[in-house]
């Protein structure tokens, strides 16, 4: 029975190295020239669902920030009733989750600007064309 199990395992072993050596292979092999083609096809976007989806994101934003704004009062509060330990350990969490934080506005303010340019939506504020005469839908290119 324990012969059985090892055989098994060192069997799975084997498929799985064999299994990224593959996929390693795969990746390192030459791809055909994709600047033969003359572009990327173009991405449709809709401004109407794109402002929507803006207007959600920055709510949510907002949310994570009033949230870690609560926590830093329980932080202060656990370090005023002499639960130093927690505070620290809590401290750590929250600046962990404001990296993230940090990298996530970047991202969102970047793609804003993209939305901006194809969609006249003014950045951070997530409502409306400014023009009212634009379309509603527009092609992104890559």
């Amino acid at each position: 029975m324990t012969l059985r199990k090892i055989l098994a395992g060192a069997a799975l072993a084997g498929s799985v190295t064999l299994g990224f050596a593959g996929v390693a292979a795969a990746q390192t092999s030459p791809v055909s020239t994709p600047a033969a083609t003359t572009g990327a096809p173009a991405r449709h976007i809709d401004c109407t669902k794109v402002e929507a989806t803006l207007a959600k994101l920055h709510q949510r934003d907002e949310a994570v920030n009033d949230r870690l704004t609560k926590l830093e009062a329980r932080v202060a509060q656990l370090r005023q009733n002499g639960h130093t330990k927690r505070a620290d350990m809590l401290q750590q969490r929250i600046d962990a989750v404001k990296d993230r934080l940090s990298k996530v506005e970047s991202r969102l303010a970047t793609v804003e600007a993209k939305v901006d340019q194809k969609c006249n939506v003014s950045p951070g504020t997530g409502t409306g064309n400014s023009d009212s005469t634009s379309s509603t839908s527009t092609t992104l290119g890559s």
